[in-house]
């Protein structure tokens, strides 16, 4: 029904309605279709509370009368960065446009250029907003860097982490807890090796690098790479994530969890995690001075926990327990999920590409097992290039949103109103033929290297064995709003560093001993939604050593 005929028919139910001698509760139906059509001839195609915007027609998904996009984005919920991607190789677009209830105008972008102005060139407009930290405070928490943006927490936090990361910091991590941890799974790789039974290739990672965080950031001897496959925390943190995941799909959640076990469930999960959390504030608060120092050894290298604890404001407020153990969360997600999940894919990608496979056993044999931090960072090329194509494909933080706090345009003219939210994809930009070329869903490592862009350019780019003995070109550099999987602008990810050097200690560790073989039947991995990039099903693997 055009709007003219809606407005007619208003008019007619209204003169009826007024002049009418109906009953109250014929009346009140009256009132009721009334109100119903005049919403439908409000909301045509879009979410009930959100402006017209005609500006956007042509970027915009076709939506339904009062409810917009939601119905769509709800039922596709479980293969949604497809859909995104999907959807924009359809328009040919660098913007879509879609009404959500509970979120209402979503502009999303997949564009290198619009990136850098939503995360740099006007950081300070786009901040995380009411909608996303509601349901993620559970889990991530309510410190002052969700409810205060711009905040001196947020500043001094950030810088504070900072200080963690160094060359002299990286050189002991090689040195020490990334290669004794890797050995740790060298031994339960050998021992599956020995007999015959296949393992779960992302928990085994999951938990490798879930030990070497916890330990190296908060001192906290989780130790989940042995207890032989009931690991409380892993299992509470991964049931906690991707159920906040849910939460931000889910406009109805607060009411669907209560009628589900799921909001029981969740508060198990979150109480197992606060527990490892507040137990190891607890135990650093009642260390002594010389405590501290044994346990910080010779190097006197002071952890996460250390500086947090440091920390103080500009009125000289230290942290609480609550804000301590919110830091925590936020960089086990950080440490964890960043080298396990992309280690993971790498390494599905690396067995159904035996040129890829071939090249990383030429490499680690020629540079041998005994990483150094001069070996990762300069020798360790091509396995460096196999890394980051997997983070390309498969980021681990796969969509984002923010929130505009005033109005604003973006570089390609379009308009953005005040509290309009802002979705990009890391996901979708890694596989944008506009932004990688012909060839950007093909999982290709010689990407990376200089000297290929005629072929890239062209589509012409493909594996190959390379011949023993041979020296990689430089890993290229790209632009951090192209290749975002480590957030980009002000707040890059601060451990970038730390996950590259982690899996190239764990690649030249288990390469060089081990080879990987899909057990047969298996499905295609494809991710779980959740707010990072686990894959849904196990990742079932023999374990063959290696023969020389």
């Amino acid at each position: 029904m055009s709007s003219s005929a809606l407005s007619a028919l208003l008019t007619v139910l209204k003169d009826r309605i007024l002049k009418g001698t109906k009953t109250r509760s014929q009346k009140a139906g009256l009132f009721a279709l009334l109100s119903l059509l005049f919403l439908l001839a409000k909301y045509p195609d879009r979410a009930i509370g959100t402006r017209a915007r005609p500006d956007l027609k042509a970027f915009s998904w076709k939506g339904l009368p009062l409810i917009g996009n939601t119905y769509t984005v709800l039922k596709n919920r479980n293969q949604f960065l497809d859909t995104i991607v999907e959807n924009f190789e359809k328009s040919d677009s660098s913007v879509m446009s879609t009404t959500l209830l509970g979120l209402g105008r979503v502009i999303a972008i997949n564009d290198p250029v619009l990136l850098e102005h939503i995360l740099k060139t006007n950081f300070e407009n786009y901040e995380k907003g009411y909608i996303l930290n509601s349901t993620m405070s559970q889990v991530l928490g309510n410190g002052k860097d969700a409810a205060q943006k711009g905040g001196s927490y947020e500043r001094g936090g950030w810088k504070t982490a900072s200080h963690v990361f160094s060359t002299k910091i990286y050189r002991a991590l090689i040195d020490g807890p990334f290669t004794t941890h890797s050995l740790q799974l060298c031994s339960v790789l050998d021992r599956a090796a020995q007999e015959g039974r296949p393992v779960d290739l992302q928990a085994l990672f999951l938990r490798l690098t879930l030990d070497a965080f916890a330990m190296l950031s908060f001192g906290l001897e989780i130790d989940s790479m042995g207890k032989d496959g009931n690991d409380p925390f892993g299992s509470a943190f991964d049931y906690a994530v991707v159920e906040t995941d849910e939460r931000f799909m889910n406009p109805f959640w607060r009411v669907t969890e209560k009628l589900t076990s799921k909001s029981k469930k969740m508060k198990q999960a979150v109480n197992i995690i606060d527990s490892y959390a507040y137990d190891a504030i607890k135990k650093r608060r009642k260390e002594t001075p010389e405590e501290a120092q044994a346990r910080q050894g010779e190097t006197g290298r002071e952890d996460l926990l250390d500086l947090f604890m440091k920390w103080r404001d500009d009125d000289g407020r230290a942290l609480s327990d609550v804000e301590l153990r919110d830091v925590f969360i936020n960089f086990i997600i950080a440490g964890r999920d960043t080298t396990a999940q992309a280690l993971s894919w790498m390494y599905y990608e690396v067995m159904i590409n035996p040129a890829v496979e071939q090249n990383i056993w030429q490499e680690v044999d020629q540079l041998g097992n005994q990483p150094s931090y001069e070996m990762l960072t300069k020798e360790m090329r091509y396995s460096n290039a196999v890394f980051h194509e997997a983070l390309r494909l498969y980021p681990p933080v796969p969509r984002n949103l923010k929130t505009a706090v005033a109005d604003d345009v973006l570089p390609n003219g379009v308009a953005v109103h005040a509290g309009d939210r802002i979705m990009f994809s890391t996901y979708a930009i890694g596989r944008n033929r506009n932004v990688w070329g012909p060839q950007a869903p093909e999982f290709l490592p010689e990407r990376w290297f200089e000297g290929n862009t005629t072929e890239l350019e062209k589509g012409l780019l493909a594996n190959r064995t390379y011949p023993e003995g041979r020296v990689w070109p430089k890993v290229l550099k790209e632009s951090q709003f192209k290749f975002s999987s480590f957030n980009a602008g002000p707040r890059i990810c601060l451990g970038q560093t730390f996950a590259t050097l982690e899996a190239l200690t764990v690649i030249n560790m288990i390469s060089s001993r081990f080879q990987f073989k899909l057990v047969p039947g298996q499905s295609p991995p494809e991710p779980v939604p959740s707010l990072t990039l686990p894959m849904k099903c196990p990742l079932l693997v023999t374990v063959v050593r290696r023969q020389k």
